[in-house]
């Protein structure tokens, strides 16, 4: 979950892991390009959140990926100016 999404500067993304996971964390926009890695290590299991600050980003459309237990979830988010 991306909130708020569209979004300015900033927003929160919010994910739940069922069991403890080495996860990657990674926005990409949308040439595929990765523009930053928000999380790569071990987490517990349980509800996490991540502030995202996209103070130098260009406005459009971004890709947020996270891998986490062998499965990959992406969600779209859109930065406006």
């Amino acid at each position: 979950q991306v909130y708020p999404n569209p979004f300015n500067s900033t927003t929160t993304i919010s994910y739940s892991l069922p069991q403890t996971s080495a996860i990657t964390l990674k926005v990409y926009d949308i040439s595929g390009r990765l523009v930053s890695q928000l999380f790569n290590g071990k987490q517990e299991a349980g509800i996490h959140s991540t502030l995202v600050r996209a103070d130098t980003w260009a406005s459009g459309l971004y890709f947020v990926r996270l891998e986490a237990g062998g499965k990959v979830f992406t969600h779209k988010v859109m930065l406006i100016r």
